[in-house]
C-alpha cells in the first residue's frame, strides 16, 4: 500500500497543503484560512481535516504534520491533534507552531533561527530540543515590523494628513488612490466597516514599500522603523536561545521578506553586521514543505 504523508501550514490567510506518496511530493494546494488563533482550535481542526481530504482525494494518510498559528501552546495543539487523530484513524499526527515548519523548510535539521514577516511577524529559534519564540502576539499588541504594522503606519500617516498634522506628500496621494478614499471618513469606514480590518490595513503595506523604493521620505521612515523592529524580534530569539556567536543559520520567511525591497536591504544590512558568523538564508521554501519533511519522518 502506498505511504502517504501530508504537510500542512495553517495560517491566518490560507491553508497550504502538500502531500507525498512513497516519497514523491505533489504540488502545493491552498484552501481557506484556518488559523486557530482566529477561529479557535475546533473550527481550525475541522477546516484542516476537510482540506486534507480534498487534497488527497479521500485516500488514507499515514502521517500528518501541521504547523498552525498559536499551536506552540498545548491548549491549541492538543485539541487539533485529537481531532485529526479521530478523523484519520491510524495516522500518526503531530501539531506544532507554524514558525517551526518555516524554520524546517529553510533549515531541515539542527540549530537555527527564522524571522517571519507577512501580515504578522514572529522570530523563532531552535537549539537542540528547545524552542524559543519572540513576538507573534497578534495585531492588537504585537506583529512589530509586519505587513499589518507597515500598513497601519501608512494609514495613520494619511489620517494625519487629513487632520492637517503633517503635510500632504506622495505617500498620502498614492494611498488615496489605492485605497479609493478622499477624506478621513472614507478611511475610517474602509477600516472599521471591513469584514476583515486586519487585511484592509495590511493592504496599504505594498504602497509603502513601493513609495519607499522610489525614495519617498515618509515611506522610507516607516520601513526604517519596521527593519529595526524586525531585527529586534530576531535578536530576542537568538539571545534567549544562546545561538549568538554560533554558525547556526538565520532564515528569512514570509511574504514581506520574500522579494528584494528597501525593507529587506535595511534588515539584511543589520543582520549581517550583528551576526557575522550566522549565514543568512533568503528565499526560503514554502513552510508546508517543512511540514511535509517532518511528516515523512513520522512514517
Amino acid at each position: 500500500m502506498p505511504r502517504i504523508a501530508v504537510g500542512v501550514d495553517a495560517g491566518g490567510s490560507k491553508i497550504a497543503i502538500v502531500h507525498s506518496i512513497d516519497g514523491e511530493a505533489a504540488r502545493v494546494e491552498c484552501y481557506d484560512a484556518a488559523s486557530p488563533s482566529l477561529k479557535g482550535p475546533e473550527a481550525a481542526a475541522d477546516a484542516i481535516a476537510t482540506a486534507i481530504e480534498a487534497t488527497i482525494d479521500g485516500a488514507k494518510p499515514h502521517a500528518i504534520f501541521v504547523g498552525a498559528a498559536g499551536a506552540g501552546r498545548e491548549d491549541v495543539a492538543s485539541p487539533i491533534t485529537a481531532a485529526l487523530e479521530s478523523r484519520f484513524a491510524g495516522a500518526r499526527v503531530e501539531v506544532r507552531d507554524d514558525a517551526y515548519i518555516a524554520l524546517r523548510a529553510a533549515v531541515p535539521e539542527g540549530d537555527g533561527a527564522v524571522l517571519i514577516a507577512g501580515t504578522g511577524s514572529i522570530a523563532f529559534a531552535q537549539r537542540g530540543e528547545e524552542s524559543f519564540r519572540c513576538g507573534g502576539y497578534g495585531y492588537l499588541i504585537g506583529d512589530d515590523g509586519s505587513g499589518f504594522a507597515i500598513g497601519a503606519a501608512g494609514v495613520k500617516h494619511l489620517c494625519k494628513v487629513y487632520d492637517g498634522r503633517v503635510p500632504r506628500d506622495g505617500l498620502a496621494e498614492v494611498l488615496e488612490g489605492r485605497l479609493e478614499v478622499s477624506r478621513l471618513t472614507d478611511v475610517l469606514e474602509r477600516v472599521y466597516r471591513s469584514s476583515s480590518p486586519v487585511t484592509a490595513i495590511a493592504s496599504a503595506a505594498p504602497v509603502v514599500l513601493e513609495m519607499a523604493q522610489s525614495g519617498e521620505r515618509s515611506a522610507t521612515r516607516i520601513l526604517q522603523t519596521a527593519a529595526l523592529e524586525l531585527s529586534d524580534l530576531l535578536k530576542g530569539a537568538i539571545k534567549r536561545s544562546g545561538l549568538l556567536g554560533t554558525d547556526a543559520p538565520i532564515a528569512l520567511a514570509g511574504g514581506l521578506l520574500g522579494t528584494n525591497s528597501l525593507l529587506t536591504f535595511l534588515l539584511e544590512t543589520r543582520l549581517l553586521n550583528e551576526y557575522p558568523s550566522m549565514p543568512l538564508r533568503k528565499e526560503a521554501p514554502a513552510p508546508c514543505l517543512g511540514a511535509l519533511a517532518e511528516a515523512q519522518r513520522l512514517l
